[in-house]
């Protein structure tokens, strides 16, 4: 990791940037559930245990990628493939103390060289408009902003 201020901060051992596995799903929800940034509306907040599973065993249909050090997931993100050549970004965290230390850009980075292997040359992701920080950093790796939309919903 070279000169990252993050190994005098922190004790950590090393950063692993990896494709997420069953054995993750605990560590996953609790960062997901941690933070009201994933919620869509008052029931529902992140995304059920039993759905991450389903995520991690649909590798065709979709991708969680998670960033450990000790053992430990430090963030993570979840990217659905919507079709041949599009994928779009679905949820997007780095807990906050390890936040500032390039653990985002080894996941983003991570993230497009397997959209890449796939051949998928279109990513997107929804960004709440007051999100001034991850607006900048997805900037930085090349998004560009396009409209706003208004979330809407309906339960069935």
């Amino acid at each position: 990791m070279g000169s990252n201020p993050i190994g005098a901060i922190f004790k950590m051992d090393k950063l692993i940037i990896r494709n997420a596995k069953k054995a993750d799903v605990n560590q996953i929800y609790k960062i997901g559930t941690s933070t009201g940034d994933f919620s869509v509306s008052k029931e529902i907040k992140f995304y059920k245990k039993y759905e991450l599973i389903e995520w991690i065993k649909n590798k065709q249909n979709n991708i969680i990628i998670v960033a450990e050090t000790n053992s430990k997931i430090i963030g993570f993100v979840s990217c659905k493939i919507m079709s041949f050549h599009w994928a779009m970004v679905d949820n997007f965290l780095v807990l906050s103390k390890f936040r500032k230390n390039n653990i985002g850009s080894q996941i983003q980075t991570f993230l497009e060289k397997e959209l890449k292997k796939r051949k998928i040359s279109y990513l997107t992701g929804l960004v709440k408009p007051q999100k001034r920080i991850i607006r900048k950093f997805l900037k930085k790796y090349g998004f560009k902003e396009q409209d706003k939309y208004i979330w809407v919903d309906k339960f069935l």
